[in-house]
């Protein structure tokens, strides 16, 4: 305990001063300081929580950035060996994860396209891809020692002589893996060449099938169906059929949607099928005639002035009718 010592004095007046000695209060420290320093746990706390996936994607990019991920392709090629214009067709490559970590999605990206390609759609099993401009992401998880399928259809413009270069990276990288290839050279390219021809004639093709009564009755109408399914690549505009050896007392008679050219034994349709389309075409015969008749039936597709044949080289289609 500390006392108190007074102590008189008087002033120049003769009044006393008293003075008290002692300490006093001491003074009040500021809290502020210490309440800051209790809330820099939190502070960091949630600052790593905000930074937590940048940082973690910067050392995932600088990770692969020095050791790139490795990726063996174990088969890749295009859906059919003729690239045709207009035509969409598939490019696809099968690659297995050599590396011992788990690639969580794969990035396609074209680094060589020519702008007559369009990128129309691109899947891995039965899951579609994101398309982003010349990007391509596959979500598809690859752990390691398991292999995928990436493809991507493209539709070329026109007709062209280009090349086409590609790199695979993990996730949404942009550091290209490095692929081996069955030489067993390991690159970061892919190359596949894209060199384009313009349709022709023979490019059309068609699946025909004939429904009709084989016993007409005399002077009554009877209609025959010609089912067409376009089975090539590219799109049929308009179908001829040709009757060669149709007798004089059939008569040919159609809808609107076709015509009887002046020989009397063709009829033109304006059907437009595409690749995989189908249509039904409708002839109808009025007989005046009776007998036995095999008329065998010739099919011009779009404006090809070679009919259809079947694989032993005949027509692909015959009526045979018994009229009485």
């Amino acid at each position: 305990m500390v006392e108190e010592i007074a102590v008189e004095e008087r002033d120049q007046s003769g009044e006393e001063i008293t003075y008290v000695g002692g300490l006093g209060e001491a003074p009040k420290r500021k809290r502020w300081p210490f309440v800051l320093l209790g809330l820099i746990p939190f502070v960091l706390a949630a600052t790593a929580v905000v930074l937590w996936n940048p940082i973690r994607s910067l050392g995932r990019t600088a990770g692969e950035t020095i050791a790139p991920y490795s990726l063996t392709l174990e088969s890749g090629g295009w859906s059919s060996d003729q690239k045709i214009a207009t035509v969409p067709i598939t490019l696809s490559l099968t690659v297995a994860n050599a590396d011992q970590r788990t690639i969580n999605g794969v990035t396609w990206r074209f680094t060589k396209l020519d702008p007559a390609w369009e990128i129309v759609g691109a899947s891995s099993g039965n899951t579609a891809a994101q398309i982003n401009g010349n990007a391509i992401f596959f979500a598809t998880v690859i752990h390691p020692g398991a292999s995928a399928t990436l493809a991507v259809t493209l539709r070329p413009s026109k007709a062209m002589d280009s090349q086409i270069d590609l790199t695979l990276s993990p996730a949404h990288g942009t550091t290209p893996a490095k692929v081996q290839v069955s030489s067993g050279t390991v690159t970061s390219t892919l190359s596949a060449s894209g060199k384009v021809r313009n349709p022709i004639e023979s490019d059309a093709d068609a699946r025909l099938t004939a429904l009709y009564d084989p016993q007409p009755s005399q002077g009554s109408l009877t209609v025959w169906q010609i089912h067409v399914a376009n089975t090539g690549p590219i799109t049929i505009s308009g179908i001829r059929l040709r009757f060669p050896n149709i007798p004089p007392g059939l008569e040919l008679g159609v809808s609107n949607q076709a015509t009887v050219l002046p020989d009397g034994e063709s009829v033109q349709f304006d059907a437009t099928l595409v690749p995989g389309g189908q249509t039904v075409l409708e002839v109808g015969v009025t007989p005046h005639a009776s007998g036995h008749f095999l008329i065998p039936v010739l099919v011009y597709l779009g404006n090809s002035t070679q009919p259809l044949v079947s694989a032993n080289g005949t027509a692909p289609l015959s009526i045979d009718l018994t009229i009485s």
